[in-house]
């Protein structure tokens, strides 16, 4: 039986654009980097001659590990969220069309346009990261 939650992680293709993603336009605190090789990090993933370089970034309780495969690295995957398997991670802003224009301001891509659902009434949008992982802004309850 699982016993609590411990991080998310994304296998990402450059460990550099995506701390400045998280960091400098979502702001998550980068709270650890370091680098994994050998045989145990190989019996583990599975990936001969695999070689990362990780980084943890954080919001809250939220813990999301970010990986690249600097040796061993795969094929691109097409995360487009309407894709089967496709997954997302979700996060609550004080004003997503504020939010939203600093990050189109800064070349951030959005899949969409902001927008409101009806009841519960939460303001939302999509938009992705440099791998095309999307992630969701919501604004709360709006009343």
């Amino acid at each position: 039986m699982v016993n609590s939650y411990s991080h998310t992680s994304f296998t990402v293709s450059n460990i550099e654009k995506s701390i400045a993603f998280y960091v400098d336009q979502l702001g998550l605190t980068l709270t650890r980097r370091w680098e994994r090789k050998g045989p145990e990090i190989q019996a583990l993933t599975g990936v001969t001659d695999a070689r990362l370089s990780m980084a943890l970034v954080e919001c809250g309780d939220f813990k999301l590990e970010l990986i690249q495969y600097v040796d061993g690295a795969g094929e691109i995957l097409n995360p487009v969220i309407n894709n089967v398997g496709a997954a997302h991670i979700a996060f609550q802003v004080n004003d997503v069309d504020a939010f939203c224009k600093r990050l189109v301001e800064n070349g951030v891509s959005l899949y969409g346009t902001p927008s409101t659902l009806p009841p519960p009434r939460v303001r939302g949008v999509y938009l992705s990261d440099p791998d095309g992982i999307t992630i969701e802004l919501s604004e709360p309850r709006i009343d």
